[in-house]
């Protein structure tokens, strides 16, 4: 895969995911609603449609038929032990990250105080009734925490990773930067998510074993729910 087209294939989705997000979620403020709820409802209705269509129809061009043999790859097997200290690495590296650069992430921010207010999902959830903060969460829960990571991880380090073998060391932190910038619905966090995503995507990349990054995926966004959660039975 050539670098124009490692590009294209990162960033168009993203270019996609965040139109969805905004066609969305001024309908969902003035209904009274939060914007992650734009979020999650981008996830189901564009990200996970275009990127397994993307994934299956490069299936139907290689197979003849719509399957993801030898389009998803990264399979290789991982002892038990070994997978769970490498899941847990790559999930305490995000964490850390996201906590030492949040002030930097803060800073960032300032510089898109632009947008209007809406665009945020940092906003205060308290406003809103419990029922609807609960519904957000498992929201939150399914579809950025379970469905939305399982396939990104399928297509960013199952489709497109190993096609960037051609780089050698460089493929983890090309991926890694791509990843990154393609979540334009919060561009603030690009440098802080870049260096938390980095060693989930060099691990993967030497196990050659997807589920790793899906595991950790799972786990930290699902462990970032929780606080939304708590919230709602406080």
């Amino acid at each position: 895969m050539s670098f124009r087209a490692t590009v294209a294939y990162h960033l168009l989705p993203g270019v996609v995911i965040i139109a969805g997000y905004v066609l969305i979620t001024p309908f969902l403020r003035r209904a009274g609603l939060p914007s992650a709820m734009g979020i999650s409802l981008a996830v189901l209705l564009v990200l996970v449609p275009l990127e397994l269509g993307i994934l299956y129809w490069h299936g139907k061009k290689r197979n003849g038929r719509f399957s993801l043999d030898g389009i998803i790859l990264n399979r290789e097997k991982t002892p038990p032990a070994r997978f769970a200290w490498l899941t847990l690495a790559a999930l305490v590296g995000a964490v850390l990250c996201f906590a030492v650069f949040s002030p930097l992430d803060k800073a960032l921010l300032s510089l898109f105080t632009w947008l209007p207010g809406w665009f945020f999902i940092t906003e205060d959830l308290s406003i809103y009734s419990k029922t609807i903060q609960f519904i957000n969460w498992l929201g939150i829960f399914l579809l950025t925490g379970i469905l939305g990571p399982y396939v990104e991880e399928l297509y960013f380090r199952g489709f497109l990773l190993p096609r960037l073998a051609w780089m050698k060391n460089w493929a983890p932190v090309v991926a890694a930067f791509l990843f990154a910038f393609y979540h334009f619905w919060s561009p603030w966090q690009l440098i802080t998510r870049f260096l938390a995503v980095l060693p989930l995507v060099y691990i993967v990349n030497r196990e050659r074993n997807l589920r790793i990054g899906i595991a950790a995926h799972w786990l930290l966004n699902t462990l970032g729910s929780l606080e939304l959660l708590l919230a709602v039975f406080k």
